[in-house]
């Protein structure tokens, strides 16, 4: 399955720390979520079950530097919510990678199932 999304949201702004653990999700987040969705919806993926393997591929909207690794959580929660994959726990997400691409949509995740190897 390959979808694309808006460009994820950076982890440092997707919650609001609050006493006692845990976060508030923040505006952005919540903006992000929503129009994700809707972007989700539009392409009609079919879900994966099972373990999966993600590829996640992203156009920097500037020239600043980024580290994608605080891309993912966004990713992740995203294919969750929206139902395309069992969770993103290790026991659903085998393994995942990050690339930077020159061209394309913001973010374009291809979702595979995951095998074993022999």
């Amino acid at each position: 399955m390959r979808i694309t999304l808006p460009f994820p949201v950076p982890l440092h702004a997707c919650f609001i720390k609050r006493r006692g653990g845990g976060g508030i999700p923040t505006k952005r987040y919540q903006a992000y979520a929503t129009e994700a969705g809707w972007m989700i919806r539009a392409q009609s993926p079919k879900p994966i079950s099972g373990p999966v393997r993600i590829r996640i591929e992203l156009v920097a909207p500037d020239r600043r530097e980024r580290d994608a690794d605080n891309l993912g959580k966004c990713v992740f929660d995203t294919l969750t919510r929206n139902r395309l994959i069992d969770g993103d726990s290790n026991r659903t997400i085998k393994s995942h990678t990050f690339a930077w691409v020159e061209a394309g949509p913001p973010c374009r995740v291809t979702i595979e199932p995951h095998k074993e190897d022999a």
